[in-house]
């Protein structure tokens, strides 16, 4: 797999499209960063370590929209000052102090890689 966020994004979609309280998804360290703001934003409960280096995540009915928007094949980065604003959901950005929502990006005065959103 080339592409470990979209997987991710895919997974939690097509969990809660089915009705799923759960769903594994694998550990990487991009994973971890975008669990980590999906929890302190209050889009799924807590997410908690299994076997096989993979994360059993717990959602919440709260998702109505998850999408991947920069890709391995067009990149899309901004600055600080041009960060969309998103009234309902959160940016995922990546910076140079990690992975961090557009509310944090917007306060640390950093732009980066727009990864993606969920509203």
């Amino acid at each position: 797999m080339n592409d470990s966020l979209s997987d991710l994004f895919t997974r939690i979609r097509n969990a809660h499209l089915v009705g799923h309280l759960t769903v594994p998804v694998p550990s990487t360290n991009k994973n971890i960063s975008i669990l980590d703001i999906l929890v302190r934003h209050g889009f799924i409960q807590h997410f908690a370590p299994i076997q096989n280096r993979q994360f059993l995540v717990t959602l919440k009915p709260n998702i109505r929209e998850l999408q991947r928007l920069s890709r391995p094949g067009c990149r899309l980065y901004v600055s600080a000052h041009n960060i969309p604003q998103i009234r309902v959901g959160i940016l995922f950005l990546s910076t140079s102090k990690g992975i961090v929502s557009d509310r944090e990006a917007r306060y640390l005065k950093l732009g980066g890689e727009i990864l993606g959103y969920i509203s």
